[in-house]
């Protein structure tokens, strides 16, 4: 038997489809892995193609398929091959010949088990904080309607307002925290008599900021972010050193009586001032007790 060119057998006789793909690919002469790798298939299905076992490529759609790419890389008419591949008998599909996906492995198995566990654990805890935040903030509004008085602007609970390691928290201003039916106590006390070295600021935040309070002793009363909607309140030996990231969305009150903050807002709209028991402001520079943020 004569040998096609790259050391295949040649097969003689026929001149049906077969015969004439194996007859262009001789005439270009390549062998069957070299068309095959130029067309990203397996030889099995050139071979499959030039033996007319079309049975062995499954569907006739397939079949098509690869019969036309083949015939454009020989150089043959698709088009005429497909019309006579459509006017001759085709065997049944070889369907337990067409290839198959392997089964994934049981260790991937196992990794993706594993990776939809933690996306679940993951959401399941989101939701939960979401749902404790929100919880929490509407039972601070109903609080404050079923007291008869206006509900203050919601607050962040402490859990929500990150603060640096080693800082003390302040405390909560007296006006956000009294029950609403004491009205005259909280009076009493705002216009109670301080001591020479003590005074007190609120901070209303409807905007959030990074925020640094420190008394004339230097002691940290306050340092981290404060959320939109907070009042907070701190008291120590003044004058008070505060810093604000974003003065423009905190509003100041020294003993209750309000103290603006516009004339010391930099063009990065932070301040750093000192603040008298009196309501006296004045510019601290940055550098001088914590820095803000």
């Amino acid at each position: 038997m004569a040998e096609a060119p790259g050391g295949e057998p040649r097969r003689e006789g026929g001149s049906g489809i077969g015969a004439r793909l194996r007859a262009a690919r001789e005439r270009s002469a390549m062998s069957l892995a070299q068309a095959a790798h130029r067309l990203h298939v397996s030889a099995d299905v050139l071979e499959a193609l030039e033996d007319e076992q079309f049975e062995r490529l499954g569907a006739p759609i397939y079949v098509k398929s690869y019969l036309g790419r083949y015939a454009e890389l020989l150089g043959e008419s698709a088009e005429a091959l497909q019309a006579q591949l459509a006017g001759s008998a085709m065997a049944e599909p070889d369907l337990t010949r067409i290839p198959r996906a392997a089964p994934a492995s049981g260790r991937a198995s196992a990794l993706l088990a594993a990776a939809g566990i933690g996306v679940a654990v993951v959401l399941a805890v989101g939701l939960s904080w979401w749902g404790w935040t929100h919880l929490s903030r509407h039972a601070v509004a109903v609080v404050g309607h079923a007291g008869g008085a206006a509900a203050p602007p919601a607050t962040a609970p402490a859990a929500a307002r990150p603060r640096l390691p080693g800082t003390a928290a302040s405390s909560v201003s007296a006006a956000a925290s009294a029950p609403a039916s004491a009205p005259a106590a909280a009076s009493a006390a705002s216009s109670a008599p301080r001591s020479a070295s003590g005074m007190r600021i609120s901070l209303q935040f409807s905007a959030a900021s990074w925020v640094s309070v420190t008394d004339a002793t230097g002691h940290s009363l306050y340092r981290g972010l404060v959320l939109p909607g907070t009042l907070e309140s701190f008291s120590g030996p003044g004058p008070l050193h505060v810093v604000l990231g974003y003065a423009n969305g905190v509003a100041l009150k020294v003993n209750g009586r309000a103290v603006p903050l516009a004339p010391y807002v930099g063009r990065d709209h932070a301040v750093s001032v000192a603040v008298a028991a009196d309501g006296e402001v004045s510019p601290v520079p940055r550098h001088a007790g914590h820095a803000g943020g």
